[in-house]
């Protein structure tokens, strides 16, 4: 789509030369994608459901994977860490269902150019100013993006994502603000050789000044600056930024996604980021990120999939407490279904979201009914298996299930056991709440199938970590509507891409003229979400896509 007139978001005549640079850039690379993806094409499609019921396919997949400890090059290899630093990285192979997409060799090349990075940079933390003054001679050419930890473990999962992606895009190094969320404890270091935790003698006092009020905010120093309030006074104050990322970010903060606003940012050493969403649509936005993103990630659903199994494994500590639930209830199973359930509306019950849930896996045939006329058969008769996790703050949907296939025997060779591995009757916040979420995220991600609650950020990780598209249960607005609800939506739907959604896009106004782009109109393969209103997600495509008719996309649609 040409976007051109007043508000478009071309570049002026002065810019004609960048952006013919890289465009060049995308030029060169097409031939390398198109062909990629005529091969990936030929394989399993982003939309192809998984379905990994045989044991010999199974079989052949933890093989496969036992031989490749770095998921085909994803990861560095296992004598980069140190021994016994992250056991979960050698042991989760052979309960794990590999990943049936491949990573890029861009991507392989870009994490591993980002790893020497990081052992370099993250020591020149120890410089960084105890309150907020920065010298660039002190940081040298190292440049940070810093995480600033804000909501549940979920939220903050994927924001740590988000920016690391970012980190990749611009040649940061990530870093972590470790006061707010137990991050040493839950996860593994993911880069070998050094930490991305800010160091210990950091000022966190400091770090609770970087708020809305934060005068060196995006939004606030556009403002300050006139100008249409699309330009970043230069020099920046103390040589830092503050990027307000949040849901209820203003209009001069959503500017962070134009492409005139990052090329200023790259001028200043830090940047703070503070965030609840999933922004790596977003970054599409911006002309070089684009180009490649597209290099990074030629099937473009793949994003948050590859970076979550890059980013997030175990710590020795949670993987003890995963695998003593697992080994007992879920190994050996030939099949395990996963159930996430969360309820974010008020005026909703949890009985009738019971029986939602219920309806789903029944209606859709992702767990077998059961009949109380069938003829029952001795548990010894039954030769197969199939392990249901529910994961939920109250038992009721686990109860539920349970009871359905207690008193309704299942014909066939099968039997279903329904288990549930945490219960709290409200969401908490703290370490303890985080270990028990993170290891439900992770059993969850273990699933050939998954069922999950729409807008929910933990659902999305464990969607990711699984490589499984998941079917949604249907949003309910009120208990008075449901009825209704279900009859014209059914009780959950397929999900139609492995990405999560982008809860809050911005309305791009690059030129400062008050009157934004819709951003889910930009790019043919950015649209809106199935389970947020509002919301955009990264849909199923290739870069370079060879449509159906054998055209491949305009380059007039790249141009932002």
């Amino acid at each position: 789509m040409v976007m051109g007139g007043r508000h478009g978001l071309t570049r002026k005549p002065r810019a004609v030369g960048i952006m013919t640079i890289f465009l060049g850039f995308c030029l060169v690379s097409s031939l390398w994608l198109t062909l990629y993806s005529i091969v990936r094409a030929r394989h399993l499609s982003v939309e192809e459901p998984l379905d990994f019921t045989s044991d010999a396919k199974i079989s052949k997949l933890v093989a496969l994977s036992l031989q490749d400890p770095t998921l085909g090059g994803l990861l560095p290899a296992l004598k980069e860490y140190e021994p016994g630093q992250c056991i979960s990285r050698t042991e989760e192979g052979p309960i794990r269902i590999p990943s049936r997409f491949t990573p890029s060799p861009y991507l392989v090349a870009k994490l591993r150019l980002y790893e020497n990075r990081h052992r370099k940079c993250a020591p020149k933390a120890v410089k960084l100013s105890k309150n907020g003054t920065n010298s660039r001679k002190e940081l040298g050419d190292c440049q940070f993006v810093i995480w600033i930890g804000n909501s549940g473990l979920g939220n903050r999962m994927i924001t740590i994502l988000s920016a690391f992606v970012y980190a990749l895009l611009t040649d940061r190094v990530l870093l972590l603000d470790n006061t707010s969320t137990d991050i040493d404890g839950l996860f593994c270091e993911p880069f070998p050789g050094t930490s991305w935790l800010l160091p210990e003698n950091y000022d966190y006092n400091w770090m609770n000044t970087v708020t809305w009020e934060n005068t060196n905010r995006l939004g606030r120093l556009l403002q300050m600056s006139g100008f249409g309030n699309i330009t970043i006074p230069s020099p920046v104050p103390n040589d830092y930024i503050f990027l307000n990322l949040m849901h209820d970010y203003d209009e001069h903060d959503r500017r962070f996604f134009c492409s005139r606003i990052q090329k200023q940012l790259k001028k200043v050493s830090l940047l703070y980021w503070r965030s609840n969403n999933y922004v790596v649509p977003g970054l599409h936005f911006d002309h070089s990120f684009h180009c490649k993103l597209d290099l990074m990630f030629p099937e473009r659903a793949t994003a948050f999939h590859h970076m979550a199994r890059y980013l997030f494994r175990p710590s020795n500590s949670m993987w003890g407490m995963i695998l003593r639930f697992r080994q007992p209830y879920l190994d050996g199973a030939r099949r395990q279904v996963g159930l996430q359930v969360r309820i974010l509306e008020s005026n909703v019950t949890i009985p009738i979201v019971a029986d939602q849930l219920l309806a789903c896996v029944l209606e859709k045939e992702i767990l077998p009914k059961g009949s109380s006329s069938a003829e029952d058969m001795l548990l010894s008769s039954k030769t197969r298996s199939t392990s249901v996790l529910v994961t939920s703050l109250d038992s009721a949907y686990y109860e539920t299930l349970r009871n359905y296939y207690l008193e309704h025997p299942v014909e066939g060779t099968d039997y279903i056991g329904v288990y549930s591995p945490s219960e709290e009757l409200y969401q908490q916040y703290g370490s303890d709440h985080d270990k028990k979420a993170w290891a439900d995220m992770y059993l969850l991600s273990l699933s050939n199938t998954l069922v999950t609650s729409p807008r929910s950020t933990f659902g999305y990780v464990a969607q990711a970590l699984a490589g499984v598209i998941p079917w949604f249960l249907t949003k309910i607005d009120s208990l008075e509507t449901a009825n209704e609800t279900f009859q014209a939506h059914g009780p959950c739907n397929r999900g139609v891409s492995l990405e999560p959604c982008f809860h809050a896009p911005p309305a791009l106004d690059c030129e400062g003229y008050g009157n934004g782009l819709n951003s889910s109109n930009i790019f043919s393969f950015i649209k809106p979400c199935e389970d947020v209103i509002g919301g955009i997600k990264i849909m199923p495509s290739y870069a370079n896509d060879i449509t159906a008719e054998g055209k491949t996309e305009s380059r007039s649609e790249r141009k932002t």
